[in-house]
């Protein structure tokens, strides 16, 4: 499917500061103290070889296990195979397990983290793999439990399963049924919400989660189907839970509080806020009985909420290691725990991650984790047809749009105050013209018949323009209603980036899978702007 894109300024959608520093500082802001955040190729420095030969093989063969039973492309085991051998490297992203796929930039992710694992296999001249870290471990249900989708008639539309708490069961331990979760009916909703194609109902099959299917295990088929013939290799944390709890229990022996103490106050001191609070984060998770209970800095070093006493750090160490199946790191410690435990070259996130991650520099520096550099994802807005024709329909740019600056509909249709002055000052003008046609006949009798006809000229010009007020205002409201509800609804859903409440679901069951393909193909490994993806249509 043929797409055009149309480059947008970083800050279509508003960019916090330190969004705005990052971008001007790169590859090194000194707002962000030992973050690296690369702007082309030869900012990524080649990773060192970290691990010995048998290490290698058992994270192959752990994915291998894994990803074999959702029956992949043979791209992925290609991928996944090649982790085994010496030097390949990895380009991580990672986001929760949306229901029904999860929003557009879970795609984007994905896209980007393939996109520049090829530049740098291609710059380095060695295996670059792209693998997507299913954050199946987290339990923030209220979070990942919907979608929106947009119906035929142009009205934004929650999707979501039933029954679902915000409990502290993670999400990989969330097994959805037909019966208790209506499976069935939620597939049937979505064929009477999205217009029927030929792609629809393979679109619902391939992100709707399958009777006795976690919702962690629904994405990741997803995804895999989706993205496997691009080499993507989707991660679930359980499937190497020895070795991340291995990595996990270093860490917190280490006593990690004061490096991250410090971390934040390095970003304090360079005129940044710490996005997490380590004096107040859950630094780790223990696993109980389908439960995620957080500990936190706190005593002689962590403790549960609400808890009178305290352990160590190397006494909660010694508790990981002895059951390991039962821990699991929070945000801060997350990405230390998987860049020491896989061979990680580059992290794709976003600016929400950014700035936590900018805080650990000097933890990474306390347990030899290394400095991977931080990678902006890509941010895109996604532009149908049908929208195009709003947008001209209403004489508004897709900028405008995403910015807010859509004027309001308020329903009234009635005509333009601008066009009702601009016909009061031309009927005025043309009878003071005419109030003069007595005396100026009076020289000429042609030139009293001239006058006639340049008043009634300037009433017919003037009347003109208004009219064109009329209609742009007439778009703007009750006869334009249809296409602001529609832009409304697509460019900036919920006076959101679209990137943030629309699916994939949406529009790989209207277009297919073809235009994902392109825009990998026309993706730059470092995009420093807000993509604009125009759809076009095939021809006939």
């Amino acid at each position: 499917m043929p797409i055009r894109l149309e480059h947008l300024p970083a800050d279509a959608f508003e960019l916090a500061p330190l969004a705005r520093r990052a971008l001007a500082g790169r590859p090194h802001p000194a707002s962000l103290p030992g973050t690296c955040i690369p702007a082309r190729v030869d900012d990524v420095p080649r990773p060192e070889e970290r691990f010995e030969p048998d290490e290698r093989r058992a994270i192959a063969s752990a994915l291998e296990l894994n990803l074999s039973q959702l029956a992949p492309h043979v791209a992925v085991l290609d991928a996944v195979r090649t982790i085994a051998k010496p030097g390949t490297a990895l380009v991580v992203a990672g986001q929760q397990p949306g229901f029904l796929g999860g929003p557009l930039y879970d795609l984007y992710k994905a896209l980007h983290a393939i996109r520049l694992a090829r530049a740098l296999s291609a710059a380095w001249e060695r295996p670059v793999v792209a693998l997507f870290w299913n954050h199946a471990d987290d339990h923030d249900i209220a979070e990942v439990h919907h979608l929106h989708v947009v119906n035929q008639n142009l009205d934004l539309r929650k999707v979501g399963l039933p029954g679902m708490s915000s409990g502290k069961r993670p999400f990989g331990e969330i097994v959805l049924s037909e019966d208790e979760h209506r499976l069935g009916p939620i597939a049937e909703l979505l064929r009477q919400t999205l217009a029927e194609s030929e792609d629809r109902d393979a679109a619902i099959e391939t992100f709707l989660p399958r009777d006795g299917e976690s919702l962690a295990a629904a994405f990741t088929r997803a995804f895999t189907a989706l993205l496997g013939p691009h080499g993507l290799v989707v991660f679930e944390p359980s499937w190497m839970r020895d070795t991340l709890s291995r990595r996990l229990a270093a860490i917190v022996g280490s006593d990690p509080v004061p490096a991250l103490r410090a971390g934040a106050e390095a970003l304090r001191g360079a005129g940044e806020e710490a996005a997490i609070d380590p004096e107040k984060a859950a630094l780790v998770f223990h696993h109980e009985n389908g439960r995620r209970l957080a500990l936190r800095a706190g005593g002689d070093g962590f403790r549960y909420d609400d808890e009178p006493g305290s352990r160590t750090p190397s006494e909660l160490a010694a508790e990981i290691v002895q059951s390991p199946a039962n821990w699991s790191a929070g945000a801060l410690l997350r990405p230390l725990v998987q860049d020491l435990a896989l061979p990680v070259a580059a992290y794709v996130g976003g600016w929400g991650e950014l700035a936590y991650h900018a805080e650990l520099p000097p933890l990474r520096a306390a347990v030899g984790a290394p400095a991977t550099p931080f990678v902006p994802r890509l941010s895109a807005t996604l532009v149908d047809e049908a929208s195009r024709a709003s947008l001209g329909r209403l004489e508004v740019d897709a900028l405008t749009v995403l910015r807010g600056a859509l004027a309001e509909d308020d329903g009234s249709g009635a005509s333009a105050p601008v066009a009702d002055a601009l016909r009061g000052v031309a009927d005025e003008a043309a009878e003071k013209l005419l109030a003069l046609r007595e005396e100026l006949g009076a020289l000429d009798p042609g030139l009293g018949v001239q006058l006639k006809r340049t008043a009634k000229q300037l009433t017919d010009l003037v009347g003109k323009l208004a009219a064109k007020a009329d209609r742009v205002q007439a778009n703007r409201t009750g006869k334009g209603r249809r296409h602001q509800r529609r832009l409304a609804s697509y460019l900036r859903p919920r006076d959101l980036p679209q990137e943030r409440v629309l699916g994939t679901l949406q529009f790989t069951a209207r277009f297919g899978t073809a235009w994902i393909a392109e825009l990998l193909r026309e993706l730059e490994p470092f995009p420093s702007e807000h993509l604009l993806l125009h759809l076009e249509e095939d021809p006939p």
